[in-house]
């Protein structure tokens, strides 16, 4: 009896620690459960991150697409009527979705050949189309195209447009809730100064992003193509520098006396005006002096006709020849 009751004590004891184990087991199952399904449906439900919805990665990259470049370039167009062909190369441009930004044509002068600048705007995607196009129009050299990123910038300030668009629709809505008019002051001052804000960045970005949708190219045009003028080294080339550099500084003193010469010659006449005057006025000072009249001055009695003293005798010895 013992026996048989140590054993089934032992058998129920075995049997809870089973149930036991069984029990904690499916309440874990079942959290881990529950959690998954809580992190999935949370997973539907949470927006889509507002980076990723932009096309940027969190370590900071951005898709090839959605990167924003400004592109500039300049070239050199060798033509044998450059008038004409800046008059063609307005007429492709406009052709192809772009503007004519600046134009000037220069005619032949002495010493110098026609000539034309031209300054246009073309869609970005087709700046490679519209260089290879001005081959129709001459002779391309020079080519030269800069691209600038400016995608961080653009986000910078659509974060910036964004934040303000924000704060101006509460301004507004606390204008419409103002219950005093210190309040409504308050509010329609900040609210300007937003407003003010948010335009002048609106601005800016329409301008990036004109820039980035509308690349720039300086066009030169010329009748000949400019050559490159190769100067000697060592003691020739010392020698030609020094010669160029004194034919400069001659160039320069000569400008400088054409300059001066006119108000040398105003100076020159003036200084002769005011000699002869004054010669004038002396000799009408000198003219008014008794050694200028004509009459002798009078003489003293007791001088003789050149100033000297006059000889005179005792009147006793005159008395005594008389006797």
């Amino acid at each position: 009896m013992r026996t048989s009751s140590r054993t089934s004590g032992v058998l129920g004891t075995a049997l809870l620690a089973v149930l036991l184990l069984a029990g904690c087991t499916g309440s874990g199952g079942d959290e881990s459960l529950s959690d998954s399904a809580g992190a999935n449906s949370a997973a539907d439900v949470a927006p889509e991150a507002p980076a990723e919805a932009a096309g940027i990665r969190l370590d900071g990259a951005v898709e090839g697409d959605l990167r924003e470049v400004i592109t500039t370039g300049s070239l050199t167009l060798v033509a044998g009527d450059p008038r004409t062909a800046v008059q063609a190369i307005a007429e492709l441009v406009e052709s192809s979705g772009g503007r004519v930004e600046s134009r000037s044509e220069h005619s032949a002068q002495d010493g110098s050949d026609a000539s034309g600048q031209i300054t246009v705007r073309v869609p970005a995607a087709q700046v490679t189309a519209t260089v290879d196009a001005l081959d129709s129009v001459g002779e391309v050299q020079d080519v030269s195209l800069d691209a600038e990123d400016v995608t961080a910038t653009a986000i910078d300030l659509d974060a910036r447009v964004q934040a303000l668009g924000t704060s101006v629709a509460r301004l507004e809505a606390l204008m419409g809730q103002a219950a005093t008019t210190a309040d409504l002051l308050a509010a329609e001052k900040e609210l300007t100064a937003r407003q003010a804000e948010l335009e002048s960045l609106q601005s800016q970005r329409a301008s990036l992003t004109d820039r980035v949708d509308m690349s720039t190219l300086h066009v030169q045009v010329v009748a000949e193509a400019p050559t490159a003028t190769i100067r000697p080294a060592g003691f020739l080339g010392g020698l030609d520098r020094g010669w160029s550099a004194l034919l400069t500084t001659i160039d320069g003193l000569v400008v400088v006396l054409g300059v001066l010469l006119p108000w040398i010659a105003v100076a020159a006449l003036v200084a002769l005006v005011v000699r002869i005057v004054v010669r004038r006025t002396r000799r009408r000072r000198a003219g008014g002096s008794p050694t200028d009249t004509g009459h002798a001055p009078l003489s003293d009695p007791d001088t003789g006709p050149g100033g000297s003293p006059r000889e005179t005798k005792p009147l006793v010895e005159a008395g005594d020849r008389r006797g």
